[in-house]
């Protein structure tokens, strides 16, 4: 899919404004986790996000984790939220940069091919177009990230003025999701085991099969041509 690559390229004070700008929201988010919980704590919680940019770890993972370790929610969900948005804003406006940094350039060209086979095998996301992004950001399970969203989205042509707002209410209501189940299932746990392993099944039930539906019944009627 080497058509993406020449899509979208802004100026440089385009460039620098977002970049800076949201490394600045970074640094400022990662300085008040140090105000607020101290050396121990920030280290702990720091090195628990760190994870979150290993492959094969999401939001489904960080946040039992990060809830487990007593990281309170509000920490939870500002930290997700602004590094999805870190990784989407880099991505968005630099992405022919970053495809000249060894390494990065290597990540970014497989995450480019894994985007666009997962385009083709859900095509359903380019027919439902803004929404479609929305809810392949939202759902977890289909190995959304910001990183492939933001790809995909370039992938479609959609500007970064449409596209990083889908990726900001994707990523908050994902975020905001996990972390009340979590929050949900640890409190059913205290008042008794059975009520959060019954809990768990039944929402894994109820999550595969509106899932299957979907794919079935749905996902079909939005299904375009990605080619």
């Amino acid at each position: 899919m080497s058509e993406v690559y020449h899509l979208y390229r802004p100026g440089l004070k385009t460039r620098l404004i977002f970049s800076l700008g949201i490394l600045a929201v970074l640094a400022l988010w990662i300085t008040a986790m140090y105000i607020v919980f101290g050396g121990e704590k920030f280290g702990i919680f720091m090195g628990i996000f760190a994870v979150y940019f290993a492959p094969g770890f999401g939001k489904e993972s960080l946040i039992p984790i990060m809830t487990a370790v007593g990281c309170p929610l509000a920490a939870i969900v500002s930290g997700i939220v602004i590094l999805d948005m870190t990784l989407a804003i880099l991505i968005s406006f630099n992405f022919d940069l970053l495809l000249k940094i060894p390494g990065i350039g290597h990540a970014l060209r497989y995450a480019t091919d894994k985007s666009a086979t997962t385009l083709h095998d859900h095509p359903w996301v380019k027919g439902l177009a803004g929404t479609g992004l929305f809810l392949f950001m939202y759902i977890p399970f289909m190995g959304s990230s910001a990183i492939i969203t933001t790809i995909i989205g370039r992938l479609l042509a959609v500007h970064p003025k449409v596209l990083l707002p889908i990726i900001f209410s994707g990523s908050l209501c994902a975020t905001l999701t996990v972390a009340v189940g979590v929050k949900a299932v640890i409190a059913l746990w205290f008042a008794n085991p059975w009520y959060a392993v019954i809990a768990v099944i039944v929402t894994a039930i109820v999550i595969v099969l509106i899932w299957k539906l979907w794919q079935k019944f749905i996902a079909p009627r939005f299904a375009k041509d990605t080619k």
